[in-house]
């Protein structure tokens, strides 16, 4: 029952749930985008395998980048709070994130529809994927921050939002694409990525407020 105790808490069903509207998208571009790349730049098996060090070399700069930025961010957060680090201040990571995944999604919606280069093709989803870096080391932090005795179960309900929307978004993103295009279908992509951006805003608003839950209480082994 320690996964369903954990769930149930406002925080973590809402941190879960914004992770699973913006890291879909990664799950559902990496396995459908070759099925792109063939036809729109008569790419081979080895021009799309090197293609695909694109999410790889974004995801490294998002790891250095997040390196520096969550540590400014907390050690910022704790100067303006007499010493003490709320876990909201983790989501203002977001605020930086959220533009760089916005313009990916548009930049690499248009590329496929309209035929661009095939490097503002990569730049695009480099820069979706260097702010969904970022995302996940803000919401990881949040939750973990809010329920630090319950690290195991906070960590997989959010490995849950991530997979689960994954698998959906694989299952009809081609057959999206065909039937709307790829503007309009990236389009309603960012359009969601927007709004979970304001879910994450309010919950960096009022999620002290909703933590009045409380801690779990595990028992330690």
């Amino acid at each position: 029952m320690r996964p369903i105790a954990v769930i149930v808490k406002p925080v973590v069903l809402w941190a879960t749930l914004y992770y699973l509207l913006t890291f879909a998208w990664v799950v559902g571009i990496n396995t459908t985008l070759s099925i792109f790349l063939g036809p729109l730049y008569g790419f081979g098996p080895k021009q799309i395998g090197f293609f695909y060090f694109t999410p790889v070399i974004a995801a490294i700069l998002g790891e250095i980048a997040g390196h520096w930025l969550h540590d400014s961010i907390a050690t910022f957060s704790a100067r303006r709070n007499n010493g003490r680090l709320e876990p909201e201040a983790r989501l203002l990571a977001t605020w930086i994130a959220t533009p760089f995944m916005i313009a990916g999604l548009i930049l690499l919606g248009f590329a496929l529809e309209e035929g661009y280069h095939y490097m503002l093709t990569a730049l695009g989803w480099g820069l979706y994927g260097f702010g969904i870096m970022i995302v996940t080391v803000a919401v990881n932090s949040y939750v973990l921050d809010s329920y630090p005795e319950a690290s195991g179960e906070v960590a997989a309900w959010i490995n849950f939002g991530r997979t689960a929307g994954g698998f959906i978004i694989s299952y009809f993103m081609v057959e999206w694409a065909e039937k709307q295009g790829a503007k309009r279908q990236f389009g309603t992509m960012t359009g969601i990525v927007g709004f979970a951006f304001l879910m994450v805003l309010i919950l960096g608003r009022v999620g002290k407020g909703l933590r009045w839950a409380g801690p779990v209480h595990f028992k330690s082994p």
